[in-house]
Order: C-alpha cells, then structure tokens, then sequence
C-alpha cells in the first residue's frame, strides 16, 4: 500500500473497503485510553455495582456476580460467556495493548511485540465492555420502572471503561503500529504470485504459505483454511438456535412488583410502553434485526461462493464487514440480565431470572461471530473470476 497522508484514508481499488485511516489517529492517545482502562477495570470489577431496595431490604452486586448467578440458576454457559466477555477479555485486551504501545512509544523492540500486538486485535470482538455499557442503561431503566435501583463506584468505573474502550478504538492506528513493530521489506517475486497475513497484513511469497509471518507469528495462508465449510456450518447452527432464542421466553422480571416472562420483541414493547422511545429501538436492532442482518447477510455471501456470482459484488464486501462489525453489539440482552439478575433475588414475587430463550439467544451472537471470523470475503471474488474464465479456458479454437 501507498504511505498513507495525514489525516487521510486508504481504500482497496476493488471493493472500496477501507484499508487504512490516519485521521484523528495518535499511538500516544491510544496508549493514554488503554491504560486508563485497564487501571479502571480494577475498581470495576472490586466496588460495589448496583445496588436495589425493596420495603427496606436491599440487595448489592459486584460485575462478576452476573456470572455466578447464572452458574447456580442453572445456566453455566451464559454464565460462562458473560465472565469471559466482560471480564477476562476486557482485562487481556487492554494489558496487551498497553504493553505494545508503550513499547512502540518507548522504542523497545522486544520480540513478543507482533504476537501481543495479533492477540490485542483479536480480542477486540471479543472484549465488550462497551457493548455491556448498553446493557447497564437498559437495565437500569427496565429495574428503575419499578423499584430503587442506585449505580455503585463499581458501575462508575466500567461506565468510563466503556467510553474508553471506544475511544481506543477510534484513535488507533494499526497500521503505523504494525509498521512500528517490523516495516514490511520489499514483496518478494511476482505480484501476482504473493500471499497476504490476514492479521497484519503483511506481503509473503506464495510458497511462504503454511509457515509463520515474520511480524505477528500468525499462520500464513492464500486462503483462509476450510472457510466455507466452517463459516457454512456456524451459521445453520446459529439459524437453528436462532428459533426458539426468539420464540421462547428470555427472562423474568417483576414490572409492578409482578413476575414477569418477556421475550424478546415483549421486552422492545415494555420499553415503549413505558416511553423510553430511544432505547426500545436500540433494544430492537441489536436483540432483532441484527440478528436477523447477520444470518441473512452471512447467507447471502456464502451462496454467492456457490453459485460462483458475479454481481454485487462489492455491495457483498461491504454488507460482510459491516456484519463482522455489529454482530457483537447483539450481546445487549444477556447482559441486561446479567445486570438485573444478582440484585432481584428477594423472594417468590420480587426475583428475576434468566429463562430458556437466553441461552440460544447468546449461541446464536456467538455463532455467527465465529462464522464471521472463519469466511474470507475474498473467496467471493475467486469464485466469480472461475466463473468468468471458464467458458474462455474450456472453448476450442476459432472455426
């Protein structure tokens, strides 16, 4: 790729996706956000989080409660995904990157840096921080509705935590840090015959393919291995999860005092009921539509591989990225629960729980991020170009 320009961008020549963007971007920003983070995180997860009263008797939760609760009520796997998402992960993430960024600020050229630098980038879908900050709101308007509900130090220091996991985000510049590690040599050989690392993209001679990338130690591949059968399968199973995650009650909440059973499109109505316009529409695109977005959209790509299509697609490239970037922000539901559950345990009519639909729902987000992460796009293109050249390669020659 040509130098990017201050305060420019680069896009590809085929699909206009954008390859790189230098504007509002600073490793020293970068840094100074993901260090306050990850000192945030301590408090966040140590202080007190939400804390709700009732007739006088109050009940207080701490971050890691949510998966507790989750694991004795009889739901270890949402339990589990909640503990990894917003509570290993966000601390991984943000302790590599500072540790990357502050030695590419400092000029340290440590030999782990490409590695950690891979792992941080890899973590960003994973760590959601931000994405259980839309949680914390909507629960914290669904339990106000009807009880005392007050948000605790710890809660505080996530929410910065929040803002600053978007702030990290938005000033960093990839790119310039991949260059900072190891600047890419002069491609080897023939253009057309080069590979490129799907982490760090860095430019490697075809017969390269199956060793390790010299600047992040991923696995270097034309193609991404077993692509379509991997991102076929994660996303009939998501499909199939998809059912009866929104068919079936996803969890129990007292609205006026009564136990409650909603599902999913029940809990965007109760929203509007109770006039929070702007939040029962976040709640509906992020537990609905985009649910629905992605499985559509990843299905649309992978029969366009099929049928070897030719047509949209750079509109194809496009709706998959946008669909790699959403899918996590469809995690709002379990994490509300998450939210609610620890402080709503009173007794038989004052509770709230998780309920059978909340599984699934959080299989299918994680399905069809996987699914994300196992196509390559470019295969789209591949397939389009066979399609093309065959009839020249199999035609016989001119009468």
């Amino acid at each position: 790729m040509p130098v990017a320009p201050s305060a420019g961008v680069i896009k590809c020549i085929n699909c206009r996706s954008l390859l790189e963007n230098t504007h509002g971007r600073s490793a020293m920003a970068a840094l100074a956000c993901a260090g306050s983070a990850l000192l945030l995180l301590v408090p966040a997860n140590l202080a007190p989080f939400l804390t709700t009263s009732v007739l006088g008797v109050s009940r207080q939760s701490v971050l890691s409660s949510s998966a507790v609760f989750m694991q004795k009520d009889g739901w270890p796997l949402l339990g589990l995904f909640i503990f990894l998402f917003v509570v290993v992960a966000p601390f991984a993430r943000f302790g590599l990157l500072t540790a990357v960024l502050g030695a590419v600020q400092f000029d340290r050229r440590l030999a782990w840096r490409g590695r950690a630098f891979r792992y941080a980038n890899l973590l960003q879908t994973w760590a959601m921080p931000d994405v259980f900050l839309l949680g914390l709101v909507v629960a914290y308007a669904r339990l106000k509705a009807s009880i005392s509900v007050e948000v605790g130090i710890g809660a505080m220091c996530f929410i910065a935590v929040g803002v600053l996991a978007l702030l990290t985000r938005a000033t960093l510049d990839k790119g310039s840090v991949w260059e900072a590690i190891l600047a890419q040599a002069k491609p080897p050989g023939d253009p057309d015959g080069l590979i490129t690392c799907t982490s760090c993209d860095w430019l490697a001679a075809a017969h390269a393919a199956g060793g390790a990338c010299p600047r992040c130690e991923a696995r270097l591949y034309a193609r991404k291995p077993e692509s379509i059968g991997r991102a076929t399968a994660l996303t009939l199973a998501a499909l199939l999860f998809y059912l009866p995650a929104n068919l079936l009650p996803l969890a129990t909440l007292p609205i006026g005092l009564t136990p409650t059973r909603y599902t999913v499109l029940q809990g965007v109505i109760d929203l509007v009921q109770a006039n929070l316009w702007g939040l029962a529409a976040l709640v509906f695109c992020a537990s609905f539509a985009i649910p629905f977005l992605k499985l559509a959209g990843m299905g649309w790509c992978l029969h366009s591989v099929w049928r070897g299509s030719s047509r949209h697609l750079r509109g194809k490239t496009r709706l998959f990225h946008i669909v790699e970037e959403i899918g996590r922000w469809s995690m709002v539901d379990p994490f509300v629960i998450a939210c609610f559950v620890p402080v709503m345990q009173y007794n038989a009519l004052i509770y709230g729980r998780a309920e059978p639909a909340a599984t699934p729902f959080a299989m299918v987000v994680v399905m069809t991020m996987l699914a994300t992460r196992c196509f390559d796009p470019r295969l789209m293109w591949d397939a389009a170009g066979r399609r093309r050249s065959a009839p020249a390669s199999s035609a016989g020659p001119p009468a």
